[in-house]
């Protein structure tokens, strides 16, 4: 048998460990993270919208650039956004890649008659973060062991043993010291390959309605409500293997282990957007606008089944029949985010700045058992402000119906002590056409990079990452 004390196959579902689910400051920064925004033409312009905003689209990005419409539009765009992860664990390198294809935006602004000034109202839908995500690793860990991180040596407990993965499936043995006390001993502490993959999927989405009007010459302003929607999948398969065979006597002839586990989320909330916009001139308009916090309430639910083989041909599962199963809900609100811009126009050439500011330390669960807010205090410590700059030319060929864009976005890591190249960089181009000043299809796109890492279970475990990603967006508006 593979361990003392208790012999006997325990069936019952019970989680697995504290450290195998938990929410992590992670999760508030997930949903309280904005995308590349919304519609082509921004994308285009390495997203520096906020000092522009004359389309539908400025619903998402400042709603005061509403007032500048003087046709109705109806707008419709497709995105697609593909990610690579090219991966390191203890020198041993690997890549994945995943792809998402989703609605980026539809709706509707329309401009009321008006005597002096203007008045506009405009709703529909945004798809303002896709989280598609991958992840493959394989390496060889000479200094731990994921089982130990269940069952770690000389750790007692006054509760059962029962429900400990490692346990459970005859990778660690309980002393009984006195009674309901128990110390946990594993000879298996590390020299295994580890490998393992992750997909993640899911994004935010907005419904959101909102208007601007002209409070005085040239001077607009205007809000936005926002229904705030999503979904989130995180799918884990990891194992331990003893490819070397130093793991060889009874009862730990240990040969591998793997591990399943998946989490699935809902996110339901509300925010709100205000915007100014004023033009100085034909040439130059200065946007300013800022996000309110987004109220976001979360349920999760999380299942996970372990599986262990030994050389002698003996195999365990736990739990034996299913994945074990735990639901959790709770409350994130993200913090405040405050943005400026500017445009300025020279004959053909149209020049955009954006400066985007947000304190990362204002994001808070709540509403959640004590250990989830114990976070907010580590949120505290771990994250800093940020100030995103963005920017963008756009060049007309009025001979041709046609507009050439181009940008930069540099977003730092909102992480204390990160280096620069954990900041997210974008490389935008684009192109549009308009037909008869009536129809207007765009084209945007982003090149991605940036490092990142993640860790399995500790500081030994970490997975160095270089991600890219490829965003497409194509936008059709139609003004009547």
């Amino acid at each position: 048998m593979k361990k003392n004390i208790f012999s006997t196959v325990i069936i019952v579902l019970l989680t697995f460990s504290v450290t195998s689910f938990a929410q992590f400051p992670e999760d508030a920064l997930r949903y309280s993270t904005l995308g590349t925004g919304v519609g082509a033409r921004s994308l285009g312009l390495g997203m520096a919208y906020t000092g522009i905003s004359n389309d539908y689209t400025a619903l998402f990005w400042n709603p005061a650039g509403l007032g500048q419409l003087d046709m109705s539009e109806f707008s419709f765009g497709l995105s697609h956004l593909s990610s690579k992860d090219n991966s390191s664990l203890y020198g041993s390198e690997k890549s994945f890649s995943t792809s998402s294809t989703k609605l980026n935006n539809f709706g509707v602004a329309y401009p009321f008659p008006t005597t002096r000034g203007s008045m506009v109202f405009a709703a529909g839908y945004h798809r303002i973060n896709d989280f598609a995500g991958a992840l493959s690793f394989s390496g060889f860990n000479p200094v731990s062991s994921i089982i130990q991180n269940y069952a770690r040596d000389g750790v007692s407990t006054t509760k059962s043993p029962k429900g400990n993965l490692a346990w459970e499936l005859y990778l660690a043995n309980v002393d009984s010291l006195s009674p309901n006390y128990f110390v946990f001993d594993s000879p298996i502490r590390d020299s295994v390959t580890q490998s393992g993959k992750t997909l993640e999927s899911g994004g935010m989405n907005n419904w959101s309605m909102g208007g601007a009007m002209e409070a005085a010459k040239n001077l607009y302003v205007g809000m936005s409500l926002n229904i705030n929607t999503g979904s989130y999948s995180w799918q884990r398969s990891y194992s331990e293997q003893d490819l070397n065979n130093i793991y060889r006597t009874l009862p730990f002839d240990f040969r591998s282990l793997f591990i399943d586990q998946t989490i699935t989320a809902t996110v339901n909330g509300f925010s709100a957007k205000f915007g100014m916009l004023y033009r100085m001139s034909d040439w130059i308009r200065i946007g300013l606008s800022f996000k309110t916090p987004s109220w976001l309430t979360i349920e999760e639910t999380f299942t996970s089944q372990g599986e262990s083989f030994f050389d002698n041909g003996d195999n365990f599962k736990y739990p034996y029949d299913a994945p074990s199963k735990f639901k959790t809900k709770y409350d994130v609100v993200s913090p405040f985010v405050f943005n400026g811009g500017v445009s300025y126009i020279i004959q053909d050439l149209m020049l955009a700045a954006d400066l985007e500011y947000t304190d990362w330390t204002q994001m808070e669960f709540r509403n959640a058992p004590e250990d989830l807010i114990s976070y907010n205090t580590d949120i505290k410590e771990m994250f800093q402000p940020t100030v995103n700059l963005r920017g963008g030319a756009e060049y007309e060929l009025p001979a041709m119906g046609m507009r050439l864009r181009g940008g930069f976005a540099y977003l730092p890591s909102p992480y204390k002590d990160d280096p620069s190249s954990f900041a997210r960089k974008y490389v935008t181009a684009g192109v549009g056409f308009v037909v008869q000043d009536i129809i207007a299809f765009d084209l945007g796109y982003a090149y991605g990079f940036w490092d990142s890492f993640r860790v399995n279970y500790d500081k030994t475990s970490r997975v160095d990452e270089k991600i890219i990603t490829h965003n497409v967006v194509a936008t059709v508006t139609y003004r009547f």
